[in-house]
């Protein structure tokens, strides 16, 4: 689940503006019914990633909830993670996602034990960095390939950020009227998770295979760079 903290939530509720009452929390729902096959009759650890640093920290709470349903919404027998390039380890080294900068972008190999049916892509990608300039604030097609062949490509994009201003009591305001929580974005907004797009893949026959995502990413500018978050889970039956 991708989702994105707001600019300075419960902390700087002081802050007054007119017509403005701030939110003292922010909760993000999302279904993972596709999911089960990877949580179902096992013993599985949940772990939280925040990039953006408080002295105070951060406190989390997760709830799982299970409605037992004749009708399942999602089939799916198998949900195999492919690739992450959010630097989850960022604190061990791990680099941002920055590798969208040559012809190959991303590539992932991956074995299938045996043939899947109605395969899918659990897809979810974030554009990040450069200031104004940035694939953050710049519209840019991602690319998806498998074994050579684009099975899809799309440009992610949120335009409904001023909808969550009141998520966000320490953005910045500019002259033109917006704050900086308002400007779209490259499929993120600050207090809003990111939905996955889901890729059809048909029908996969056991062997290797090869995944590929392919960004054109902007240039480095002085200090600043782009990058994007991109994960993939395999799912199917």
């Amino acid at each position: 689940m991708r989702f994105f903290t707001p600019f300075g939530i419960k902390q700087y509720n002081h802050i007054q503006l007119k017509n403005k009452i701030w939110q003292e929390s922010v909760t993000y729902r999302q279904e993972i019914s596709e999911l089960v096959p990877a949580l179902d009759n096992q013993e599985v650890y949940i772990g939280t990633f925040i990039g953006n640093y408080d002295k105070g920290g951060h406190k989390i709470s997760l709830n799982i909830t299970l409605h037992n349903e004749e009708k399942q919404v999602a089939k799916s027998t198998i949900a195999y993670p492919v690739f992450n390039t959010t630097n989850v380890m960022e604190m061990a080294g791990q680099e941002y996602a920055t590798m969208f900068d040559n012809e190959k972008g991303l590539e992932i190999t991956f074995t299938l034990d045996q043939d899947l049916k109605n395969a899918k892509l659990r897809y979810i990608t974030t554009g990040h960095g450069g200031w104004e300039n940035g694939d953050e604030f710049l519209p840019k097609k991602n690319t998806i390939l498998l074994n050579n062949e684009i099975v899809f490509s799309f440009v992610p994009w949120r335009t409904d950020c001023g909808s969550y201003r009141l998520l966000n009591p320490a953005s910045g305001n500019f002259e033109n009227g917006l704050s900086s929580s308002d400007y779209s974005r490259s499929n993120w907004c600050p207090g809003m998770a990111t939905n996955p797009v889901y890729i059809d893949l048909g029908d996969l026959k056991a062997g290797k295979h090869k995944v590929s995502v392919k960004i054109p990413q902007g240039e480095n500018e002085g200090g600043s760079f782009s990058a994007w978050n991109v994960s993939g889970v395999l799912i199917g039956e």
